[in-house]
Parts: C-alpha cells; sequence; structure tokens
C-alpha cells in the first residue's frame, strides 16, 4: 500500500514489516491459545462428565463481541492521535489502510486477551469442581497445559517484537532502550501468567485436604484402628498388612500437590532457555566488541 500511494518515507517501510510480524505472531496466538484450550477442554470431560456445566464461560455472547469490538475502534483513534509518525492524510487510500490495518491489530490483541481472561475462569471453575482421584493423578498436569502453552507463545512473542523493534530502530538502541521499548508488551503477559497462581493455588488446596484425610484414616488404621478405612480409598479391602498400608501412604505422600509439577522440564525448555540464551548471546557481542 505504501508503494501505491508512493509514501515518500522511507521508515515507514520498515514500520510495516514490524507491523506484519506483530499482528502475525497475536493471530497464532490467538488460535494456538483457543486451539489447545478445546483440546484441554475434551480432555477434562473425557475424565470428568460434571465439568460440562462449568465450561460454558469460554463462549462468549454477541454483546461482548461488540464491546471488543468498539474497544478495539477507539484504541485505533487513541492509536492515530499519539502516534506522530506518518501523514495519514498523505492520500484517503493511506489514511484507509492504516485506520484498517491498525484495527485488525487491536482486534487481535483485544480478542487474545479475552481469550486468556477466560481461560482462566473457566481454570477457577474447573479446580473447584473437578474430581480428586489420589489413585490416578497423572491426569492434572492437564491442568498446567494452557500455563505451560502461554510461556512458549510468550517467550516466542517477545523473539517476534525484539527483531522488529531492532529492525526498526536498526539496532541503535542499547539493552535498557530496548526493554523500555519493550516494557508495554512483555509487562503485562508477565502480570497475566502470574494469574494463573490463582486456580492452581485452589487446586492445591484441594488436592492437600484430600490426602490429609486420606492418610488420616490410613494413620489411624496403622494405629489398629481399621474402622477408619471404610472413610478412605481402601474401603472394601478386606485386612490390608501393616506393609501394604505402609507403602499406600508413601504413595499418597508423595502424590503432588501443584498440577505444573510435571511439566517443569517444558516450563524450563520454553521459559528459562530462551532468554537466557539472549542474555549470553548478548554478553559474548559485548566482549567481542570490547576486545576489538
Amino acid at each position: 500500500m505504501l508503494i501505491v500511494v508512493s509514501y515518500p518515507d522511507p521508515d515507514m517501510y520498515r514500520n510495516s514489516i514490524a507491523f506484519t510480524a506483530i499482528s502475525s505472531f497475536f493471530l497464532i496466538f490467538y488460535l494456538a491459545m483457543g486451539r489447545g484450550w478445546h483440546r484441554d477442554l475434551l480432555g477434562f470431560l473425557s475424565f470428568d462428565r460434571s465439568l460440562g456445566k462449568v465450561i460454558s464461560v469460554i463462549e462468549p455472547d454477541n454483546r461482548m463481541i461488540v464491546v471488543e469490538m468498539l474497544v478495539a475502534a477507539i484504541c485505533v483513534y487513541v492509536h492515530l492521535q499519539l502516534n506522530d509518525m506518518v501523514n495519514i492524510w498523505h492520500s484517503k487510500l493511506l489514511f484507509g489502510g492504516i485506520v484498517f490495518f491498525y484495527y485488525v491489530q487491536w482486534i487481535l490483541i483485544i480478542f487474545s486477551i479475552d481469550v486468556i481472561l477466560r481461560q482462566l475462569v473457566c481454570l477457577v471453575r474447573i479446580v473447584d469442581r473437578i474430581r480428586i482421584d489420589l489413585l490416578n493423578t497423572e491426569f492434572y498436569s492437564t491442568l498446567a497445559n494452557a500455563m505451560v502453552r502461554h510461556v512458549g507463545l510468550y517467550i516466542f512473542g517477545l523473539c517476534i517484537v525484539s527483531l522488529s523493534n531492532i529492525a526498526y530502530t536498526e539496532g541503535e538502541l542499547g539493552a535498557g532502550e530496548m526493554m523500555l521499548m519493550m516494557m508495554p508488551w512483555y509487562l503485562p503477559s508477565l502480570v497475566i501468567i502470574s494469574l494463573y497462581v490463582i486456580p492452581f493455588n485452589r487446586f492445591k488446596d484441594r488436592m492437600r485436604s484430600e490426602k490429609a484425610q486420606e492418610l488420616n484414616s490410613v494413620n489411624a488404621a496403622l494405629s489398629g484402628n481399621t474402622k477408619a478405612l471404610e472413610s478412605s480409598l481402601l474401603k472394601g479391602e478386606h485386612h490390608p498388612s501393616k506393609i501394604d498400608l505402609l507403602m499406600y501412604r508413601d504413595r499418597i505422600t508423595a502424590v503432588k500437590e501443584w498440577p505444573f509439577t510435571d511439566r517443569i522440564r517444558a516450563l524450563v525448555l520454553f521459559g528459562i532457555l530462551p532468554p537466557m540464551t539472549w542474555v549470553i548471546a548478548a554478553l559474548i557481542e559485548i566482549l567481542i566488541e570490547g576486545a576489538i
């Protein structure tokens, strides 16, 4: 479009490349989070059919969609008022194109925030209702899929935004200036990622309560009160030996209370190694420049 209207400022061509990269990222983010959550919901329903009553919050109604579209329009208006880097009155085609592209960018950002918040609300309801099975706890790592997915996309997005800013500024900004320039991108997402602690902490409390109740019954049985097993998962077992009870107690004690414990490796892979690699590369570059 810039070529068609013969826009005279060559810097705008670099800006258009950055815009394309950022908008493409938010489209990928929105689709990946939505499709991944759909797979997770199918897994939740296969594990506990009663959860079907609490997942309706993931479906936005028409009024909410209209509100989000209006908010995007307001963001475009503010963006145009604050952005003095482009002469939008160069031509009507340029004005219409910029308004359209800004609207696409902001609607993707707002839709991405919407799907994240809806997933968080839905996740809170799920952890409050999902049945606790101390003998089959491997499934509960599925609760952490949304956070792990978000962290991976977050790191990928930071790389996209960083490369876009470097291309736009031609690498003239230092590390501190780059971090300050990128703050509107990485800071809100860090806050949103921290919100996952809310549903995970609620699940941990439920899991800890179930474990405490089961361990109390087992300890009472080890002390000679075998009737205590009637309120435990061992109900119906005929006179289990002390060795069996001790092994069962060790198994219950080893049950992990946080749902993301089994996903730590993925969190490290996506959340720590990429930024560490970036920092190491920057340090190497500084050392080389200092040596030269």
